[in-house]
């Protein structure tokens, strides 16, 4: 019985929970949702919450010294409420440093003689949508002119830009109580849903992106650092790496955590209610920080294939309601060719993030003579055309069914903040999660602060995307899962720096790899300088040993950039071998071959790529940096880790493939556990590739295990209405979708 009853649960947490077995009497038809009843009622329902809605449109509004205020305001809210808007963000101080509210704190637009703030706000309430305060925090023009020495000032003693014309304040300048100052003011006068915090931590969200200094070095900083930590110069400690982590951590706090929440204790002083949302996401942001706000949001992190990359991570992170952003400058400077706004908001529901619509200025003083875009409303309309259908069947409700989870590791990110290659990190986990996609499983982010067994356990796959730091106890919950029957694939320096970032001489899981650590080869990577070369250069070459799982690509060698492990096999067989360069490139000695890459020579470097059996399960270790390397855009990795893990697990949970192939078509499967449904969406985003071009989807099959999933009958709900076929094939249950449409949604009955 206690058997049984784990059994249950286990398969309750994998999406399998089954509220009712009632079989159907002759002719009695399955009861899916009605989804013009459900439409009706969410029409009905009032003003929705900017934390809950799918439908959130900025007014970007960064508005010159120069410029008036010639808007019909009253038309524009019509348009967005035309358009399908259900929460507009307004501004409140741009990166001007404007204030569009009458302010005793802040600076005020020099050319505005009216509230325009509380004006959006009234208007957009007498039409039942919901406010947004958005709120530039870092870049502000007029702050830095007038009082240059709170901006943000770099080590030689120069002012601190981005993208060559908003300059930067420091969060350790008065400039702190002057945001305050204007907290207290915004919303002690205006009712408010939310606040919207832009520019929140600019500079660490530039040095993850582009490894650009984080670090300020005003008075200022240089004064809190000295009464913080008397005896210790601030300059002087940046030379040692501990030195640097402890700066780091201590400006991010200062300039991040502690700010953050002196804002929300001000503004929720006069809001108690008031919901608290950053531009950014966790690949830029601690867990401290995001674990403060009521969600997130985050500029595409896409694809060239149309995955919506950024809303998997964020959704992984557990934080509620996270949004992700549909950028067009269709209102002006470009044609709108083949509703591609449209596929990208489709690309964000089928992830079930929130979309959020901001383009270049839509509502600007005499623009087509009303002062708002006509065609950037049209844009808007055709983006939210599919999703105001469906996003009654969206919602916090639905639990994503768990197959392949990939580790984001925080430790790691934080080693190669400190090694001063935070690029990196983004790189690895991204391209982890766009590979596993293309494997056509459900696909879910996994913070390793929930890296615990009873979640581990939900997973058929876990990958550690070149995942260096593991604490011990994170290395023995992951080898118990393989050994209860897991399949791990892991890549590069996986557990090799503990939680205290120290060396350790072998792998973590060495016994789950079956091989040991024997050193790492840098010589074909790096540059004279000792510096690692950039870009896609190759530095190894992978050829096959004549193992199975190497068959996708038996025929001759494959490139790889960066250093690569080198590994002894102590029980694990190998999959393939390194294939060395002819020679290792050295400019300054006059040693290269041609344009491109140097070819293999006759040098080999034993195994790269490890299968190992441990206990029940598997693993496939592989010494390169491959899912980094998927920046690149290499085919052969597109191709092969698909490939690879289909053979490893032939049987997953759920699986959505297409005939032929196509690397644009993907989906998820959501559970409503309430109505014990499964909803599906998929998606074709060839369109975003081509620029507009509209080609036939291919068919589209669906499969899942027919013991942990007992589907009865499926039904397309979007865009048309009708039954579909359920055919049972052994222990798969599958149902075909004959050339789609671009966007599907459809239910699967699970009794």
């Amino acid at each position: 019985m206690t058997a049984d009853r784990r059994s249950f649960i286990k398969l309750a947490g994998a999406g399998a929970l089954v509220l009712s077995t009632r079989k159907l009497g002759a002719g009695e038809k399955v009861p899916f949702p009605d989804l013009e009843q459900l439409r009706r009622e969410h029409a009905q329902a009032g003003i929705v919450s900017p934390g809950r809605t799918y439908r959130a449109m900025e007014w970007e509004f960064h508005t010159p010294p120069e410029q008036t205020f010639d808007i019909d305001l009253k038309g524009a809210i019509e348009a967005s409420r035309n358009a399908g808007a259900e929460s507009l963000m307004f501004y409140t101080q741009d990166h001007w440093g404007y204030a569009f509210y009458p302010t005793d704190a802040a600076v005020r637009h020099p050319n505005l003689k009216f509230d325009l703030f509380g004006t959006e706000c009234e208007l957009a309430r007498k039409a039942g949508i919901a406010v947004t305060s958005y709120y530039s925090l870092q870049f502000n023009n007029q702050c830095a002119i007038h009082h240059p020495d709170w901006a943000w000032t770099n080590e030689d003693g120069s002012e601190q830009r981005f993208y060559g014309k908003w300059h930067v304040l420091c969060l350790d300048s008065p400039y702190r109580q002057y945001v305050l100052a204007m907290m207290d003011e915004i919303f002690s006068r205006y009712q408010v849903d939310e606040l919207f915090l832009d520019i929140f931590g600019i500079q660490f969200a530039m040095y993850a992106r582009n490894g650009i200094n984080p670090f300020c070095f005003c008075k200022y900083t240089e004064e809190a650092w000295a009464k913080e930590f008397p005896g210790d110069p601030y300059r002087e400690g940046f030379k040692a790496r501990d030195g640097w982590e402890r700066r780091f951590r201590w400006y991010q706090r200062r300039s991040m955590t502690s700010m953050l929440d002196e804002i929300i204790a001000v503004a929720r002083k006069h809001r108690p209610n008031l919901l608290v949302s950053l531009n950014g996401g966790p690949e830029s942001f601690p867990d401290d920080i995001m674990q403060r706000v009521s969600f997130i949001y985050a500029e595409p992190l896409d694809c060239p294939t149309g995955i919506a990359l950024g809303s998997i991570l964020m959704r992984g992170w557990a934080r509620p309601n996270y949004q992700a952003g549909v950028f067009t400058d269709y209102g002006y400077s470009e044609m709108y060719p083949g509703d591609l706004a449209r596929v990208q908001a489709n690309a964000l529901i089928v992830q079930n993030a929130r979309t959020f619509f901001v383009g270049d200025a839509p509502v600007l003083s005499g623009i087509d003579g009303q002062g708002f875009s006509n065609r950037w409303f049209a844009v808007a309309t055709d983006a939210w055309a599919d999703v105001k259908n469906v996003d009654c069947l969206l919602g916090p409700g639905l639990k994503p069914l768990l197959s392949t989870a990939v580790l984001s590791s925080e430790g790691t990110r934080r080693e190669l903040e400190a090694g001063k290659r935070p690029q990196d990190f983004r790189r690895s986990t991204l391209g982890a999660l766009e590979t596993m996609t293309f494997a056509g499983r459900p696909v879910e982010s996994l913070p390793d602060f929930k890296l615990q067994p009873e979640v581990l356990s939900l997973f058929e796959v876990v990958v550690l995307p070149e995942v260096s730091v593991l604490s011990a106890a994170q290395a023995e919950t992951i080898r118990q899962w393989v050994h209860a029957g897991g399949t791990l694939v892991a890549s590069y320096r996986c557990g090799l720096l503990d939680e205290e970032h120290r060396q350790r001489k072998n792998f973590a899981m060495a016994d789950v790899f079956g091989v040991d650590y024997a050193g790492e080869e840098t010589a074909y990577a790096f540059e004279a300088n000792g510096k690692q070369r950039e870009g896609n250069a190759v530095s190894t070459y992978l050829e096959s040993a004549g193992h199975p799982l190497a068959e996708r690509i038996a025929q001759g060698t494959v490139g790889l950039p960066g250093p690569f492990v080198k590994m002894k096999e102590t029980t694990a067989q190998t999959v393939m071998r390194y294939r060395l360069p002819l020679l290792a490139e050295d400019v300054p000695h006059n040693k290269w071959v041609g344009w491109g890459p140097i070819p293999p020579g006759p040098g080999t470097a034993g195994t790269a790529v490890a299968f190992n059996r441990f206990g029940k399960g598997q693993s496939v270790y592989i010494g390169a940096p491959i899912f980094w390397a998927m920046e690149w855009r290499a085919e052969w990795i597109q191709a092969w880790i698909p490939w690879l893990i289909r053979k490893l697990v032939p049987r997953p949970l759920a699986e959505l493939r297409t005939s032929p192939p196509s690397e644009f078509v993907h989906g998820s499967f959501f559970h409503d556990v309430e109505k014990d449904l499964i909803l599906v969406q998929v998606l074709d985003a060839v369109q975003l590739a081509t620029k507009g071009e509209m080609r036939p989807t291919p068919d589209v099959e669906i499969t899942l295990d027919a013991v942990r999933l007992r589907v009865t009958a499926a039904c397309m709900v979007w865009p048309k209405t009708r039954d579909l076929e359920v055919a049972r094939d052994g222990r798969r249950v599958r149902i075909v979708l004959e050339k789609p449409d671009r966007y599907t949604a459809l239910y699967l009955k699970v009794g």
